[in-house]
């Protein structure tokens, strides 16, 4: 018999979770899909947390799960536009001089009244790290074999490659939204990999967050089709065992769902059908001529641990998180084209503006401290023994419940300003 960490790795729901999520659902109803699928798989003390704001500050909360989209979409291949980036060029690799590369926008030196100094501090990729990381690899898709590679940021390469002074830009806003579905001990070691200086700096782009995939992995991966669970690491670092798992999306066209929809097992899978609109795809192991299929172990060794660092194990955690999200719930409604029109420079690509209602999300406390979403006082949280299908809920009963919470409204409002920073 399977125990329950087991089937969480398959989007399989445990006791403990159903139970965290009837609570959560009864206290705030449905939630967009994004907010759903990282329920699904999150921290359960963090989880846990959430019901405590649920049932304290339901309309809090609820502002809160209509942004969590914003999670996914900059975790995407390519950066949404953002007022920090208003000024970079598309494309920050250098263009042979043709008469129609001479002709574009993004190769327009900057006029006299713009300054060099005005534009914003990009980093341009780390040619070298690159190059270790193909060698570590062997040349080769570390799940494949394939001979035809190119190099995939485990963490996006767009997210490190600039400073962010706004603390409400969408980095500060994407790590607070991490905040409030895992450990802060955690997002430490997860913040140490990628910004030793802090998130409004630039991040460091080091062989550790490179993983060497064959063309159509790396295009797949960006979308959310499967995820890797790292599973161990050697002493020595020298040896890294990981775990595959196709995803698989939930219907079409849900703008809120149940929390208690439990998700597509992913286990026997050995395709997605939900990435490509051709249908499915699949991945074969040329050395062993065999489909991969979800729970298939892969071992990434390395000789030089310190020159050549295998994938690190922190990073593939964190991926092995937002995947997971996208693969559930969609990329955020991006419709990409072939990362191989585009070689391996995936952060060049520019998305539509996020639309955010920051007025009534954010809380009027400067980001300098910013604060996640903290109702844990979980003394008092008693657990539903048994999983039960929630039904439909009647008119009445709703009208009702708001008549009860309208009295206290405002008051709510205002404590949920002192209690929680919402990303």
């Amino acid at each position: 018999m399977e125990d329950f960490n087991t089937m969480e790795d398959f989007n399989q729901p445990g006791p403990e979770r159903i139970d965290l999520l009837k609570r959560l659902q009864e206290s705030i109803g449905d939630v967009p899909p994004h907010f759903w699928a990282a329920c699904q798989i999150c921290d359960l003390d963090a989880l846990k947390n959430l019901v405590n704001c649920g049932r304290e500050y339901p309309n809090i909360l609820r502002g809160f799960t209509l942004q969590t989209y914003t999670m996914a979409h900059y975790w995407g291949p390519s950066p949404p536009r953002a007022q920090s980036q208003a000024s970079i060029p598309n494309k920050i690799t250098p263009h042979k001089s043709t008469p129609s590369n001479l002709s574009t926008s993004s190769s327009t030196p900057p006029t006299k009244k713009q300054k060099i100094s005005d534009l914003p501090t990009i980093q341009r990729r780390n040619q070298k790290a690159r190059n270790l990381a193909v060698e570590r690899d062997g040349f080769r898709c570390v799940l494949t074999s394939s001979g035809s590679v190119e190099v995939a940021y485990i963490y996006p390469f767009h997210s490190i490659s600039y400073q962010e002074a706004d603390k409400f830009g969408q980095r500060h806003n994407f790590w607070g939204h991490l905040k409030n579905f895992w450990p802060q001990e955690k997002i430490a070691a997860w913040e140490a990999q990628l910004f030793p200086a802090g998130l409004c700096e630039s991040g460091i782009e080091r062989v550790y967050n490179l993983i060497i995939l064959s063309r159509n992995a790396h295009d797949i991966w960006a979308r959310g089709a499967f995820a890797l669970k790292p599973i161990s690491e050697s002493d020595d670092k020298t040896t890294l065992k990981v775990q595959f798992f196709w995803q698989k999306k939930q219907q079409e066209a849900q703008t809120a769902m149940n929390l208690l929809t439990t998700p597509f097992s992913t286990k026997g899978l050995n395709q997605n059908t939900d990435v490509l609109a051709g249908g499915a795809v699949k991945l074969f192991r040329e050395d062993k001529g065999e489909e991969i299929q979800s729970g298939d172990f892969f071992t990434l060794q390395t000789d030089d641990p310190e020159t050549k660092p295998l994938p690190n194990f922190t990073l593939l955690e964190l991926q092995w998180f937002l995947q997971r999200v996208i693969g559930m719930a969609g990329a955020a409604d991006v419709n990409w084209p072939p990362l191989s029109d585009f070689g391996s420079d995936i952060s060049d690509m520019e998305l539509p503006d996020l639309e955010l209602d920051e007025e009534d999300l954010f809380s009027s406390q400067p980001l300098s401290s910013p604060i996640k979403l903290d109702c844990n006082d979980n003394s008092n949280l008693s657990i539903y023994p048994k999983h039960q299908e929630v039904k439909g809920e009647g008119k009445g009963d709703e009208e009702g419940k708001g008549d009860e919470e309208g009295k206290g409204e405002g008051e709510e409002v205002e404590q949920g300003r002192q209690v929680a920073m919402l990303y």
